[in-house]
């Protein structure tokens, strides 16, 4: 894929340019001898990033004797990305350029209608791009769904899943330039890229994050890429039965349902002595729990140990080096050290750790894949990309 800025760029200029891209900033003598090009094929070159409005001029710098030698480095005015993440009652934004400093970031809450909230995710995008709009031009958009992506949107449109539906509401309401591509992926794999990119997974090559909070999922890197199946489900861990028995019902979700925060809340509700009113939420069930009231402790241990399982079940699997637990659930040290210790009582070899990144992973991680496919296409094979074969939206 190339866009208007990067298709008519020589292939020497790309590779300069993801020389800085990855440098931050260099001279022609040690952009040369990265790229194993000649000093004048260098300036060349950077003269064609630069009528490009690509690389610019960042300073001079004079040495004892001779010319002052000159540093080049990415135009800050070169482009910017936005990455969106569509939560199950939150919406995050981030702008960044093309560095990955922050032009902007917003978030607002929703009332969970689905299709409510891609509509109103695609109206904060078109009003960001209105903010930031004098920082050059917008070169791609990426989207953390909390759905199952699928690896061709235009095929799923005749299954049960609402991906392309939701895609559609925010590609009407966010108004973009046809010439921008939209990438489109799960918030848990966002969340692990996230992780993987600056976190606690960074540089591990292979790795898990699981996502605790109203949902439950998984994202895993392999061999340093992130998996993401045949049909875009990896990690999927709702659809894990609850029982391999026959006898015991296990409907769709059933993991999610019952192990989610809103299933905890749910069975607190329906287990609360009725003395008094029940936790509205897992935080103020946690809560409880510290002031030592017996229904809410008990409660907290049974859910704890069920997602320590869960989590040991995974690791078996897929043999991690590290499991990374993330989400609003592990946010509360108390809740996290029971997962930890059932977790740890059951696999002996993966280590395990609590996320860096609390609330804004998935969106972090869906402008890191906004970068890369903004980088993929000024450099094409030049930048090494998260994802090989990332699923871009084509609006209607």
């Amino acid at each position: 894929m190339q866009n208007a800025l990067g298709g008519g760029l020589s292939d020497i200029a790309r590779s300069t340019l993801a020389h800085l891209a990855r440098c931050g900033e260099a001279t022609r003598k040690t952009i040369a001898e990265a790229t194993g090009i000649s000093f004048p094929t260098t300036t060349a070159a950077l003269a064609e990033l630069t009528a490009h409005g690509l690389v610019t001029e960042l300073r001079r710098e004079q040495g004892a004797r001779g010319r002052a030698t000159l540093i080049y480095g990415v135009n800050q005015r070169a482009g910017w990305i936005v990455g969106v993440d569509i939560g199950s009652t939150q919406i995050s934004l981030v702008a960044q350029g093309l560095d990955g400093t922050i032009l902007e970031r917003t978030s607002l809450q929703h009332g969970g209608a689905t299709s409510e909230a891609d509509a109103l995710a695609g109206v904060e995008t078109r009003q960001l791009l209105g903010r930031v709009a004098g920082k050059g031009p917008l070169l791609a958009v990426a989207l953390a769904l909390n759905q199952i992506v699928p690896r061709d949107i235009e095929a799923a449109r005749d299954t049960t899943l609402p991906a392309p539906a939701m895609l559609d509401n925010f590609s009407r309401a966010a108004a973009l330039d046809p010439t921008v591509s939209i990438l489109v992926e799960n918030n848990v794999n966002c969340a692990a890229v996230a992780e993987h990119h600056d976190g606690v997974m960074q540089g591990i090559d292979d790795a898990a994050y699981m996502q605790m909070g109203v949902g439950l999922g998984l994202g895993f890197f392999c061999d340093g890429a992130l998996i993401r199946g045949g049909y875009g489900a990896s990690g999927e861990l709702a659809q894990i039965p609850v029982s391999w028995l026959g006898t015991v019902p296990s409907p769709r979700h059933a993991i999610e349902h019952g192990f989610g925060s809103q299933g905890l809340v749910k069975r607190a509700a329906d287990e609360w002595p009725d003395d008094s009113e029940p936790p509205s939420s897992a935080e103020a069930l946690f809560d409880a729990a510290k002031r030592g009231h017996p229904v809410a402790a008990r409660l907290m241990m049974l859910q704890g140990q069920a997602l320590g399982r869960i989590a040991a079940t995974a690791a078996t699997i897929l043999d991690p080096s590290i499991l990374v637990l993330g989400g609003g659930l592990s946010r509360n040290p108390g809740f996290s050290k029971v997962v930890v210790d059932e977790f740890l009582r059951l696999n002996f070899r993966t280590k395990i750790a609590i996320s860096s990144k609390g609330m804004e992973a998935s969106v972090d991680g869906a402008a890191r894949l906004a970068r890369d496919l903004a980088w993929t296409s000024l450099v094409g094979h030049h930048h090494q990309a998260v994802l090989a074969r990332p699923t871009i939206y084509r609006r209607m």
